[in-house]
């Protein structure tokens, strides 16, 4: 009988348990209240999208800890077949508002040509920068764009960019 009430109580309990929001703490949190930058909230907002919950470890830029205006990090995140390098930017803007930027850079082992293929074939092709590097657009993600750029016969050099403004 026991069992039954614990079953019970996990099915009334599991609703709630969906509709929770999923919220990816991540590192920034720390990195950030050490900072008197404006952009703090953005971009803890933006490390938690960008990185989820993968492992991850970010270093800030600290030149001059009295820049209210500008914050940089470097973030290295894992996912489970590759590591990647990811840059936060947070600027202070005339207004007073934050616009910030995330650029990640990861290399695939395929061509560019497939990856854009397998993994972007849902992003506009905007054109290309040189004989080796296309540029594609996001349509999903407002202000997100895509770089590829082969490196040898079968890797391909891929970095995400994405601009927001507040």
């Amino acid at each position: 009988m026991k069992g039954v009430q614990i079953l019970v109580a996990s099915f009334c309990l599991l609703p709630s348990v969906l509709i929770a929001p999923v919220n990816a703490k991540t590192s920034m949190d720390n990195v950030v209240k050490h900072l008197n930058n404006s952009c703090s909230s953005e971009l803890i907002q933006l490390a938690e999208v960008t990185l989820k919950t993968n492992p991850h470890r970010i270093l800030s830029y600290n030149g001059n800890t009295t820049d209210v205006h500008l914050f940089n990090a470097l973030a290295v995140t894992s996912y489970r077949d590759r590591d990647s390098h990811v840059t936060f930017h947070g600027v202070k803007n005339i207004a007073g508002g934050c616009d910030t930027s995330v650029t990640e850079s990861y290399v695939l082992q395929t061509s560019c040509s497939d990856a854009r293929h397998e993994a972007f074939s849902k992003w506009d092709f905007q054109g290309k920068l040189n004989d080796r590097t296309y540029v594609l657009n996001s349509k999903r993600i407002k202000g997100k764009q895509a770089f590829l750029t082969d490196q040898l016969p079968d890797i391909c050099l891929v970095t995400t960019r994405q601009v927001i403004n507040n």
